[in-house]
């Protein structure tokens, strides 16, 4: 009964660190460009239609409008924002992750009741995780500084 109770409070912290993660997302999925071809799609699916229009273009048709009243200008997407949009993402999952380890050795340092085993375990999971945060962390600062010399050496 005791191995389920603790599962069930393993699950439920990495529960609580996906909902924290999936929230942290929202606004950059928010800030994506809408496709140049939307509006041509809408186009096109109004043009198939023989009944004068479907559902598909009716919901091509109102994100059109809908990205037009926010201002989301449809931009090129290039490999360097590929690429940023790629470690950004990496490094956010990586972050995620050592905090997860962070949390989980908090939780067993915490329940450990004396038992030094249990601390020095739980000691170890906090001891990783805040040198896995630091490396993140240390790794992003080299890859931007990276990323911006190249960008101010070929004049971007």
């Amino acid at each position: 009964m005791k191995n389920i109770s603790k599962n069930l409070n393993l699950l439920t912290v990495f529960i609580i660190c996906f909902i924290i993660f999936a929230a942290s997302f929202e606004p950059a999925l928010a800030s994506l460009p809408v496709p140049d071809n939307a509006a041509a799609a809408a186009a096109a699916a109004k043009k198939t239609s023989t009944s004068g229009s479907t559902g598909a273009a009716k919901v091509l048709e109102g994100l059109s409008k809908t990205a037009t009243k926010a201002e989301i200008t449809t931009t090129e997407t290039n490999l360097p924002k590929i690429a940023g949009r790629a470690i950004n993402y990496f490094f956010g999952v990586l972050g995620v992750v050592f905090l997860t380890a962070l949390l989980v050795g908090g939780y067993l340092w915490m329940t450990a009741g004396g038992n030094e085993e249990k601390v020095k375990k739980g000691q170890g999971w906090v001891v990783n995780g805040i040198n896995g945060i630091i490396v993140v962390f240390l790794a992003y600062a080299l890859a931007y500084t990276m990323l911006f010399a190249m960008k101010t050496a070929i004049g971007g």
